[in-house]
């Protein structure tokens, strides 16, 4: 998918401007049973069934976006809570516009059970299950509460995530794409907004709303802008990724004439039209021999896989030109298991 330059900034302001929001000036906010008024913020854990949210929501002064960030799908990937944390008490609510719902940690489960994306309740991902079921099984049922009660009454949405413990990453943002011209210019002028310098224009994941599967495209599928942002990796929680994070939230909330200032695009960035995983044919040690960030040709070897003896039995080779996005760093390793991701940069 590639946007041409000529009249997109304009489009996208004309289209910020013009976009349906959900709330207007003095009025407050309901989610999940709790109202804040205008000018007011409220941290509550909000709770349904089995199911609780730690959540913020933030009702700012004058009218404005209700802007949606979520950490925590993956309950193993940190910098963005620590970030959003920061986030939400740095702001004053009477000197913001719109409403900034931040839900701190959508997958509580996971993040107590230290598990790498899963939900020790039913084994399943978060960000494979949209949009959920509220008979199904219990992350199907966080799905459907995301869907319902989140994401219908949100105007932008940036999921944030990171490298879990078993990956290194390179830091990047996804912007979705499903086919609908305005949404689309709209959704990639919002990730250039985030200031960070590699893009991935995504649209791989399906247009039926009915059949979502991942959290961000939920909220495509319904004509809402939805970013995913990879920042930080091997589940750690430096103080660099955590202002990264930081950053990035709040040049949204710039871009969105929420806080006073500009959001600061990156002066050098790289736009994405694929990703491809390269995959081992065969089981036992992955050895890799490139890096995040590297640049590797079409047949170049990316890394080696041994068998429990040490014996060496296959070279994986990168698939295409580009850029190793993330890699695998965990030795263990199966037949038709990715190895890593490589980024393919959009040709002129």
């Amino acid at each position: 998918m590639r946007f041409k330059n000529r009249t997109l900034a304009f489009v996208a302001i004309s289209l910020c401007c013009a976009f349906s929001l959900n709330v207007s000036a003095n009025e407050p906010f309901e989610l999940m049973g709790v109202t804040t008024q205008t000018g007011e913020k409220a941290s509550y854990l909000a709770k349904e069934r089995s199911i609780t949210l730690p959540v913020t929501v933030i009702n700012g002064k004058n009218d404005g976006p209700v802007l949606l960030l979520t950490a925590g799908i993956h309950g193993d990937e940190f910098p963005s809570m620590y970030a959003l944390q920061q986030l939400q008490q740095s702001i004053d609510p009477k000197e913001m516009s719109g409403v900034l719902v931040v839900l701190h940690l959508a997958n509580l489960d996971g993040f107590h059970g230290n598990r790498i994306a899963l939900n020790p309740k039913d084994e399943k991902n978060l960000n494979r299950e949209f949009p959920g079921s509220a008979q199904g099984t219990p992350t199907e049922q966080i799905a459907e509460l995301l869907t319902r009660e989140f994401i219908s009454k949100t105007d932008f949405l940036v999921d944030m995530h990171s490298g879990s413990a078993n990956q290194t990453l390179l830091n990047h943002v996804y912007s979705p794409f499903v086919g609908d011209e305005e949404l689309d210019a709209l959704t990639f002028e919002f990730a250039k907004a985030t200031g960070m310098q590699h893009i991935v224009m995504y649209g791989d994941r399906p247009r039926d709303p009915n059949n979502s599967i991942s959290y961000p495209n939920t909220a495509m599928t319904r004509g809402k802008p939805g970013l995913t942002t990879e920042i930080g990796h091997l589940a750690q929680s430096d103080e660099a990724s955590i202002a990264e994070a930081l950053k990035v939230a709040t040049n949204t909330m710039y871009f969105l004439n929420m806080l006073p200032g500009k959001p600061v695009e990156h002066p050098e960035p790289v736009i994405y039209e694929t990703i491809k995983y390269p995959s081992s044919t065969t089981t036992g040690f992955f050895r890799p021999s490139k890096a995040t960030g590297d640049k590797v040709k079409k047949g170049q070897e990316v890394g080696k896989v041994v068998d429990y003896f040490g014996n060496h039995v296959e070279t994986i080779q990168a698939p295409v030109d580009g850029t190793v996005m993330m890699v695998n760093q965990m030795p263990a390793i199966k037949n038709g298991q990715s190895v890593m991701a490589i980024g393919v940069e959009q040709s002129e």
